[in-house]
């Protein structure tokens, strides 16, 4: 291969304009840009806002656990939920959304108030989550924006 013949600086400097060049053009091609600009501690809110998710606060939060009928996911990683979790929270690691949603399928009707939430307000997990389980016919979401650093900023009850 020709590229090998060259000088390691050389090599690094094709490099770096072939994965410059790569980038720009899946910038530019793709439906789904980078955001480059976007203020990304709203980014979040604004997504959810527009794909008509309901958001909740941490007072609201509490309100709903305190009803008793609202499934409470939590869409971070198994190893931050065993860390710590809002109370009454499942386990729903987003990215392992597929495996985990057969085994809690059968027990959310429809219209089923579930909350999904993540780590906090940058954190998208939550809000694919939620998107996902919209995409499977769940019309009753609530998104816990400020997710666990909230709650725990709040000093509320932690679950371990």
């Amino acid at each position: 291969m020709a590229i090998c013949r060259l000088p390691l600086w050389q090599q690094m400097v094709w490099l770096a304009a072939a994965t410059l060049g790569l980038g720009t053009a899946a910038q530019v091609f793709s439906p789904t840009r980078i955001p480059w600009r976007e203020n990304w501690s709203d980014r979040v809110q604004t997504r959810a806002l527009h794909a008509g998710l309901m958001l909740a606060d941490t007072e609201q939060m509490r309100a709903l656990l305190a009803e008793g009928s609202t499934i409470v996911f939590d869409a971070r990683s198994l190893r931050d939920y065993e860390a710590g979790h809002i109370p009454g929270a499942l386990p729903f690691p987003e990215a392992r959304r597929f495996e985990y949603y057969p085994d809690y399928a059968n027990l959310l009707p429809p219209d089923q108030r579930i909350v999904v939430y993540c780590s906090g307000r940058t954190c998208d997990e939550s809000l694919r989550l939620g998107l996902f389980l919209r995409e499977h016919g769940h019309t009753n979401l609530v998104l816990y924006l400020g997710g666990f650093s909230e709650w725990q900023a709040a000093g509320l009850d932690v679950a371990r």
